[in-house]
């Protein structure tokens, strides 16, 4: 009897192996609620407060959009200018949302986006046709609480400030997320630091059938530190490793405290033609300068570099602007410059292997995320969600385990050349 337990003890442990190897082998192309993935970290609701729908209507001269909530919480609510918006935030809540709600707008409403923006911190951005006024802001019902809003064009000579008593919300926040500590065990180990564009209420780009950069990057991320760590020869650092908003400069704060040896950053581009979506296509990697190598390259700099505007952030001070360009200038007199181009090159030439590229796939410009005066940068575009062909393989697994393989090997051959003092740029 006692053998047939051992054995029937065996046999389960056998079976709930197997069914997790097939849960890892056949994982969704992100990161879901209690998904155990190498190298994921497993996300468990506990039972936090939840946005459970929208609904965006007009009346008369006024714009309502109420939110259905499971509890009934303290929102804090401001109109702003520069650009035009209205910020929301509340406690951590779940949005149990349709991931593209929010894009199509009504009334004042031009579109919104939401997500967790700061550590125990909510945010829904409101972008709005114009200045307005927030002539209701308000938590109704207690068995089923909504948040109400109900917003009117802000006329001649009248306040932009809300009319109601709520606390506004605070356009500088300070309890942002950091990774855990890892230089301090890596052993003389280069430091790798990657970076998963955007995240929480910053999507990113958004493909047609609602597929998200945050979500693809993060994936694609997870796979590519769990490969690094494999090896052993690497301490790596993800500036974020959940679906959460993490500014430009903080992304660039955890590289330096870590004293990064290499950082990369993950992104998918997006075309707003439909009628070049599907002419457009493939991956670019772009390393940091002054000048833009095409327009291109510039209006995708513009672009990544106001993410912190579109989650409600203060925009950047003149001074922190001619920051910025000292920077860039300085970088180019050092060699993290020629650093940066080598692992461009060899970085290019492992994707190639595995995935169309496009054309002219070696680009620059000036990417705030890639100011590392002492790291060796690059952003990588892994393809554009607009277009269909690469939505394909960016929502797939193997393929994204495949990318990440390529991204290893071009660590592999850049530290290897380093180590023999090999770099050379052509």
């Amino acid at each position: 009897m006692g053998r047939m337990r051992a054995g029937g003890r065996k046999l389960a442990a056998t079976l709930a192996a197997l069914i997790l190897v097939a849960v890892a082998n056949h994982a969704p192309a992100f990161a879901q609620a209690g998904t155990a993935v190498p190298g994921w970290t497993v996300e468990v609701s506990q039972s936090k407060p939840a946005v459970t729908r929208a609904q965006l209507s007009t009346t008369g001269d006024l714009t309502r959009l109420v939110f259905d909530l499971t509890e009934r919480l303290t929102p804090k609510v401001a109109a702003v200018t520069n650009p035009d918006r209205v910020i929301v935030d509340l406690p951590e809540v779940e949005f149990r949302l349709d991931a593209a709600s929010g894009q199509n707008g009504k009334g004042l409403v031009k579109a919104y986006r939401f997500g967790l923006f700061q550590s125990e911190q909510s945010r829904i951005v409101i972008d709005t046709d114009g200045p307005v006024l927030v002539k209701t802001a308000r938590v109704e019902g207690r068995n089923q609480p909504r948040l109400v809003i109900e917003l009117a064009r802000v006329k001649s000579r009248q306040p932009t400030a809300p009319t109601t008593q709520l606390s506004p919300p605070d356009l500088r926040p300070s309890r942002f997320e950091e990774p855990p500590t890892l230089v301090a065990a890596s052993n003389g180990r280069p430091v790798i630091v990657i970076d998963p564009g955007h995240g929480g209420l910053d999507p990113g780009a958004v493909g047609p059938n609602g597929l998200l950069e945050k979500d693809v990057v993060l994936s694609v991320a997870r796979r590519l530190k769990a490969l690094l760590d494999e090896t052993g020869r690497y301490a790596v650092v993800l500036t974020r490793n959940r679906d959460i908003f993490v500014p430009l400069q903080q992304r660039v704060n955890i590289s330096r405290r870590h004293k990064a040896d290499l950082f990369i950053s993950l992104h998918a581009d997006a075309v707003p033609e439909e009628s070049l979506a599907s002419l457009v296509r493939g991956a670019s990697i772009y390393t940091l300068s002054e000048f833009a190598s095409n327009e291109q390259a510039r209006r995708l700099a513009e672009k990544e570099n106001s993410v912190d505007l579109l989650a409600g952030l203060a925009p950047a001070s003149l001074e922190a602007q001619d920051e910025v360009r000292n920077i860039l200038i300085d970088l180019l007199r050092r060699e993290t410059e020629t650093f940066s181009a080598e692992f461009s090159n060899l970085l290019t030439n492992e994707l190639r292997k595995h995935m169309k590229l496009a054309r002219d796939p070696q680009r620059s410009a000036a990417f705030l995320v890639l100011q590392q005066t002492e790291s060796p940068s690059v952003l990588v575009e892994l393809g554009y969600m607009s277009n269909e062909e690469d939505q394909k393989l960016l929502k797939s697994p193997e393929w994204q385990t495949n990318i990440a393989r390529a991204i290893l090997a071009a660590v592999d051959a850049f530290f290897a050349r380093r180590a023999m003092g090999a770099v050379h740029v052509p």
